[in-house]
């Protein structure tokens, strides 16, 4: 048996990687470092699949840096809708500014340079330096450390920071100079294809005959799993208000959680009241306006990050006085069959999607 090497893996992996990437990914046509940037953004925390779906709309609404730039942040996070993590889109428009500003336009080439981008972390600044203009610079994801882990059996936290620096200089020892922009994506289509987080395919694998954890047995127990954490449920009540067909729809603010998307206005249940109170504070803070909470729907919940958004949607009677988005950016009466179509928050599009 070979033992884990360096040179095997620069030698096994990109001949591998040339006969089995995957080709219909639409940021795999060129490499125009907007394009690889743009969809690097939306890869991260996001799974191919969903990415796909958004790229090619995006590019089309926003086809240049400039044009992103020039764009108004509601227009980008209206774009971004769905994709989640949605500060991600509001740094992807300031740095298009920065970019505008400071680069003439153009997206700089160096990982130094790269690094003082909103939103542009190691990784990124790495998979942008080595993908689009051939820098042999490092890159490490989740993929990359699943394979790193595994190759070298490495039964550390990933996440320490002892692991990570661990990791970081391998995957620096390892990118080539030579086409480092095809060795650091094969790293990261091994993991996705083959390497992958349950039931790897080993017998498939190029690096298999040198893998630590093959030969161990250690598949499955690396990398050393996350802790699961308990999520803080948020109770939201909402407030379903029509009028003449037409649905009430507010935008949330361009700062805090879910930034510049639409809902059904509510706010977060403080303790000590009950859902009704709620919401009729929030609305009367947030709109100037009273409403008298009457049938309790079903409760619809958002997983994010680090909480449950339980939404506690009421039909409401509005006594018709005039509308004040004191908190909210605007508001919009949409028809029934317009909702879907709106840029909701997850939770409001199911919500919607019920009406």
């Amino acid at each position: 048996m070979e033992k884990p090497s360096v040179k095997a893996i620069q030698q096994g992996l990109l001949p591998w990687y040339r006969q089995n990437f995957r080709k219909n990914l639409p940021w795999r046509k060129n490499k125009d470092p907007y394009r690889i940037w743009i969809s690097e953004i939306m890869l991260q925390q996001t799974q191919v699949s969903t990415v796909t779906a958004y790229y090619q709309q995006f590019l089309k609404e926003f086809p240049s840096v400039e044009a992103l730039a020039k764009a108004p942040l509601t227009q980008v996070l209206d774009a971004w809708s769905g994709l989640g993590y949605y500060s991600r889109a509001k740094n992807l428009h300031q740095a298009a500014q920065v970019i505008c500003r400071d680069h003439n336009g153009k997206i700089p080439n160096e990982v130094s340079q790269l690094l003082t981008l909103p939103g542009v972390g190691r990784y990124t600044a790495g998979a942008i330096a080595s993908i689009a203009y051939d820098r042999p610079a490092p890159i490490l994801d989740g993929n990359v450390i699943r394979v790193l882990c595994r190759y070298f059996g490495i039964r550390g936290d990933p996440r320490e920071s002892a692991v990570q620096k661990k990791l970081w200089a391998l995957s620096s020892q390892l990118v080539p100079i030579d086409s480092p922009g095809d060795f650091n994506q094969a790293m990261m289509e091994l993991g996705a294809l083959v390497c992958t987080p349950h039931s790897p395919r080993c017998l498939a694998c190029p690096l298999g005959k040198s893998c630590v954890a093959y030969k161990r047995g250690w598949q499955e127990d690396l990398p050393k799993p996350r802790v699961a954490t308990t999520k803080k449920k948020i109770p939201y009540p909402c407030g379903i208000i029509e009028r003449s067909g037409r649905f009430l729809l507010a935008r949330r603010p361009l700062t805090g959680l879910l930034p510049g998307l639409w809902e059904f206005p509510g706010g977060e249940k403080e303790d000590g009241e009950s859902l009704g109170e709620c919401l009729t504070r929030s609305l009367s803070q947030r709109l100037g306006i009273r409403v008298g909470p009457t049938t309790h729907c079903p409760v619809i919940k958002q997983t994010l990050s680090h909480r449950e958004i339980e939404i506690h949607p009421f039909e409401c009677r509005w006594s018709g006085r005039k509308i004040l988005p004191r908190w909210y950016l605007e508001i919009r009466w949409v028809p029934r069959n317009a909702l879907r179509r709106m840029p909701l928050t997850a939770g409001m599009l199911r919500l919607a999607k019920t009406l």
